[in-house]
């Protein structure tokens, strides 16, 4: 999905100045990271929820029903009631995530069936619930696509920061299926229909997956600023992006401390 025409790229803010002896302490940077991160994301959740009572009370006044209607009506007072508890828990678990990176841990990437029916529950997941597994995991896995040139660099920079800890079959702290896991999660709580549900994934999906890039953008170009894999091969599994990035470079250059 294309990003709307609203959202403009970050202004790329270096993380600390490159020095030539790269020394940086990986603490520190972390934690800039961090920082960038946390101040990209807070800006598109608020987007989506700036746009989501508009989206809704369209939908509200289109309803071919009066029972449909109230279902709208109701879940933009029940979303406008917890937008702040859902803001802070999408931000706080990113930045956990980035926390348990920077302590060596990172979580495992699950698929749908590994979420319950590795212990044979999947005949017990409720339709909504796999529908709305379905919907996370489907705007997770196109994004990842689209992003992959990125993620990839960002991961390999990240994986410096954290001791040269390997992503090979964990979820990146900051990776498409990250935020939509972190966002799951912070809806959990949320009383609304599962129509409801997947209007606010859609517009997730049109403000924050495709607003990401541009944090990605910022992140590669401050951490290679800082001295940080300044230079980078793409796999060639990874080649057919858009390619515009600066931070695709051609060789890799281990940081030397």
């Amino acid at each position: 999905m294309n990003a709307p025409e609203d959202i403009q790229p970050a202004k790329v803010v270096p993380i600390t100045p490159r020095r030539s002896d790269s020394n940086e302490r990986p603490g520190e940077l972390m934690n800039s990271v961090r920082t960038i991160a946390s101040r990209n994301l807070q800006g598109l959740i608020a987007m989506l929820f700036d746009n989501l009572d508009d989206a809704l009370f369209d939908l509200a006044e289109k309803a071919a029903s009066n029972a449909l209607q109230v279902e709208y009506f109701d879940g933009m007072r029940e979303l406008r009631k917890k937008r702040g508890l859902i803001e802070r828990m999408f931000i706080d678990d990113i930045g956990k995530r980035l926390a348990d990176l920077g302590a060596g841990r990172l979580r495992e990437r699950r698929t749908l069936t590994e979420n319950g029916a590795a212990r044979g529950e999947l005949s017990l997941v409720e339709d909504a619930e796999l529908e709305e597994s379905l919907a996370v995991s489907s705007m997770a896995s196109k994004a990842e696509q689209r992003l992959a040139r990125n993620l990839f660099a960002l991961n390999e920079r990240l994986a410096v920061l954290a001791g040269g800890l390997r992503f090979d079959n964990a979820l990146g702290p900051l990776d498409p299926g990250a935020l939509a896991q972190a966002f799951r999660l912070a809806l959990r709580d949320l009383e609304t229909g599962m129509r409801v549900k997947l209007i606010v994934y859609k517009l997730f999906d049109r403000y924050v997956m495709s607003g990401a890039e541009a944090m990605y953008e910022e992140l590669n170009l401050s951490l290679a600023q800082a001295g940080v894999l300044p230079q980078i091969r793409q796999p060639a599994a990874s080649r057919g992006g858009s390619g515009n990035s600066a931070v695709n470079m051609v060789t890799v250059n281990a940081v030397r401390g």
